[in-house]
This record gives structure tokens, C-alpha cells and sequence, in this order.
């Protein structure tokens, strides 16, 4: 399950529980409709009791094209480290933003990275 939701140039994103095919046909359209809407976009994905995805949802994030990708400038991951490379694998390849890992307890401190950051833009 997934909750998104946005601010401005910001992207919240809170990954429950194992995300499927359904979750990632969700987070598309928001997604590439968010970068083409702003200059500079900034991405907060929390996995919270997060359990990977099913192999469909994987497989269309390898598929992964946003357009305007250069626009996303910055992605803070929190969650476990289990996770944090697997979402960095899937990241890397389509986007040169910044991404930061930070742990479970650290969810404020990767908000003020992003909200500061985009700040700065506005």
C-alpha cells in the first residue's frame, strides 16, 4: 500500500506493507504529471513496515521513465538499510538527483532536508 501526497515542488510518499503493480500504476501518473508541473522537484519515500514489492510492481520499476528526469533534484529514503539499496538500485538508473538514506528514527531530519532544499527554490 502507498500514500502519496504533495506540496508545492514536493512529493511525500509512505510505502506500507508489500506495494504491487496497482500501487506503482498510482504513483506514475502523479509522479511524472509532479516533475512536468515544476522546475525542481523533491521526493520523500518513507517505507514504514515495508516488505518489499511483488515481482509485477518490480518489474515495471525497472521500466521506470519520468520525463524531465533532471528536474528531480533530490530523494530522501527512510526506512531500514534492507531496503535502502534495493530502492537505490531501482532509483539510479533513470535519475541523477541526490538521493540520502536516512534511518527509521531520522523521518524529521529527512524532512527538513527536503523542505530545506526546496526552499530554496521558491
Amino acid at each position: 500500500m502507498m500514500t502519496i501526497y504533495k506540496k508545492e515542488c514536493k512529493v511525500y510518499m509512505v510505502a506500507q506493507s508489500r506495494l504491487d503493480a496497482k500501487d506503482y500504476d498510482n504513483l506514475m501518473p502523479q509522479l511524472k504529471d509532479h516533475i512536468q508541473a515544476h522546475n525542481k522537484v523533491y521526493w520523500y519515500i518513507e517505507m514504514e513496515n515495508f516488505e518489499g514489492w511483488t515481482s509485477s510492481a518490480y518489474w515495471k520499476g525497472i521500466e521506470l521513465k519520468l520525463p524531465h528526469e533532471e528536474r528531480l533534484k533530490r530523494v530522501a529514503l527512510v526506512g531500514n538499510m534492507k531496503w535502502q539499496e534495493q530502492f537505490t538500485e531501482l532509483l539510479i538508473p533513470f535519475t541523477r538527483a541526490h538521493i540520502k538514506f536516512f534511518g527509521q528514527d531520522e523521518k524529521k531530519s529527512a524532512k527538513e532536508w527536503i523542505e530545506k532544499n526546496a526552499k530554496s527554490i521558491m
